[in-house]
């Protein structure tokens, strides 16, 4: 059963399915394990997300509170819609059968991540999903995308350079 890093997790490819598993935890022991700078990064951008909103509370600033979290609010929606109506979803478990074909980004070092888009057929429409892997600043990142590449192809998946 060919397996390999993500982003947030591992992604495996058991026979007839894709499965993703991720979690903000996978992230942490993924940067931890790739680079401990971006780890520690990463934790102080978490304690600013909490402590900011927190701080704002203890002080009895409501309105600066509401204008942060709104802002936040709105980006997310916008990213949801604008992956919605490309046609991404947030599927978890793919059959292998309905794959079309993968298409691979191999990114580049500070301004774009490596990924896959997975291309499927779903209830008769064709379906897009993100593989995004690690970072190319991690000590694996090349790596990790040689080995998803050759899992692939290993189960079968055609996968284009996109």
């Amino acid at each position: 059963m060919p397996s390999f890093r993500t982003k947030r997790g591992r992604c495996h490819l058991d026979g007839e399915t894709l499965r993703l598993e991720s979690s903000f935890r996978g992230y942490a022991r993924r940067l931890r394990e790739g680079n401990r700078l971006l780890f520690w990064a990463y934790v102080v951008a978490m304690l600013v997300a909490v402590g900011t909103p927190l701080s704002l509370v203890l002080s009895g600033e409501y309105q600066n509170l509401w204008l942060i979290l709104g802002g936040v609010a709105l980006v997310v929606v916008i990213a949801r819609t604008s992956n919605y109506l490309r046609g991404f979803t947030s599927d978890e478990a793919i059959p292998l059968g309905d794959v079309v074909r993968v298409t691979a980004t191999k990114g580049s070092k500070g301004f774009t991540r490596p990924r896959f888009v997975v291309h499927y057929d779903r209830d008769g429409k064709r379906k897009k999903r993100h593989v995004m892997m690690p970072s190319l600043w991690l000590d694996y990142g090349d790596e990790a995308f040689e080995r998803a590449s050759a899992a692939f192809r290993e189960a079968g998946l055609p996968v284009e350079e996109g």
